[in-house]
């Protein structure tokens, strides 16, 4: 009777990683010191790139912090846990519409492969929230009174997740980029997002 709810917890700790896999890898490099400003130094980006993808990777931080707040499941209370979950998930889409519409307001880039990164990311951000209304939709619709369901239901709302393992990395047409590569390195929003600084 607890492993139902043990499977709730186990996945509630493994989403967050397989996101920020993900979504967080976009930036390398050293973060800068402390009231250190965006502005371009020799032989790196124009200034206005850096403000350009500053901003990208800000309308993907409150987004991030959603995805990465994954609930504590409670193997002695699987109401509790299914409950948490839904709130959980429906807050990752909320969040995923937020960023998704940050990145459909951005202008258009100031440097070659800007677009085509905002493009990319933009299909990525789009499986994501697709996967996570189908859990949340699923999720609803458990009855964590029901035993037997939370035995069946719960493990199948939560199995296309696994899938965000494969989807492509969102920061190639970044990293193959250097001229926003290296903006994306001055930009204090993109330093703040997690993986930021490898």
């Amino acid at each position: 009777m607890h492993r139902q709810p043990r499977t709730a917890l186990l996945v509630a700790a493994t989403v967050p990683a397989l996101l920020l896999m993900g979504c967080s890898t976009a930036v390398t490099g050293t973060p800068a010191p402390a009231g250190a400003t965006a502005s371009a130094t020799p032989g790196a980006a124009p200034a206005n790139a850096v403000t350009w993808i500053d901003g990208v990777c800000g309308s993907l931080q409150p987004m991030l912090k959603a995805l990465s707040s994954a609930p504590k499941g409670d193997s002695s209370d699987p109401q509790a846990t299914v409950k948490g979950l839904r709130g959980y998930f429906g807050n990752a889409v909320i969040s995923l519409d937020t960023a998704l519409d940050g990145l459909k307001a951005a202008a258009p880039s100031p440097v070659d492969g800007g677009d085509q990164f905002v493009t990319s990311l933009t299909g990525t951000l789009t499986k994501l929230r697709s996967s996570f209304q189908d859990a949340k939709t699923r999720i609803d619709a458990v009855d964590p009174s029901d035993v037997t369901q939370l035995a069946t239901a719960l493990p199948a709302a939560l199995a296309p997740l696994q899938d965000l393992q494969n989807l492509p990395d969102p920061t190639a047409d970044l990293k193959n980029t250097p001229e926003l590569d290296q903006a994306a390195q001055l930009a204090p929003n993109c330093k703040a997002l997690p993986g930021a600084g490898g």
